[in-house]
């Protein structure tokens, strides 16, 4: 796991924008965030029984997606999949194509709505809080909760999310953009750890997860995903009680 804070990890994220090769596209706007809404505390039982009640619901992994409202049923956000599947580069096009037809999904029709959901959306939604919020040291300069921002405060001030030596059940695992040789980092729920303090299972949303059989972005695996990243590391949030 990580031992150093690369300072050069906090970069903006693109959290309401489509990543794509050419550059961004703006899909949504956050609302402004309320400063009088409190966040609720949580209980480790209600965070595991959240990340667990997302699993099974054939979310889609766009990213930018999910985490808006808290007290939606679900993580993600309704997509129109179908207005912005022309937008996509011919060879994104071709490699999804072929797993929407295995899950009946026209993406040809304009008016196709999808939920969507990426891993910081569905790791602030399980913690009961909105992926944008007031700016802290916890966010990005425009407020949003995202892997890089989640990293360097569990790295540094740890006012949102304080690094852990071990893994338990309730955690975070989380690795930065830099140094990840990708375009984005990487976030999850840690859902069991054993004995010696590392987590087995992670409950976390990725295109990865989209791929599977399962067809569905938001699955409880193993931690490799995570352990393959030198910059890994635990961290917990302070709303969890």
């Amino acid at each position: 796991m990580a031992d150093i804070l690369d300072e050069d990890a906090c970069v903006a994220h693109p959290a309401n924008t489509l990543w794509q090769p050419a550059g961004p596209r703006p899909i949504l706007a956050a609302p402004p965030p309320d400063p009088r809404r409190k966040h609720p505390m949580s209980t480790v039982d209600d965070v595991l029984a959240r990340a667990r009640s997302a699993v099974g619901h054939s979310t889609l992994y766009w990213l930018g997606q999910g985490g808006q409202d808290p007290e939606r049923a679900r993580p993600s956000s309704p997509l129109p999949a179908g207005k912005l599947w022309p937008t996509l580069p011919a060879s994104q096009r071709a490699e999804l194509e072929p797993l929407a037809q295995k899950l009946g999904i026209d993406v040809h029709d304009p008016h196709l709505m999808l939920d969507a959901c990426d891993c910081s959306g569905y790791v602030c939604w399980v913690l009961g809080f909105a992926r944008h919020t007031t700016p802290a040291s916890f966010t990005d300069p425009g407020g949003w909760i995202f892997t890089d921002s989640i990293w360097a405060d569990a790295m540094g001030p740890g006012h949102r999310f304080k690094r852990l030596d071990k893994a338990r059940p309730g955690a975070l695992v989380v690795y930065p953009r830099k140094g990840s040789g990708k375009q984005y980092g990487h976030v999850g729920i840690v859902m069991e750890a054993d004995a010696s303090g590392r987590a087995t299972q992670v409950a976390h949303c990725s295109a990865d997860n989209a791929k599977s059989e399962l067809f569905d972005a938001i699955q409880i695996t193993s931690a490799e995903v995570f352990e393959h990243n030198v910059h890994s590391l635990y961290a917990w949030c302070q709303t969890v009680r």
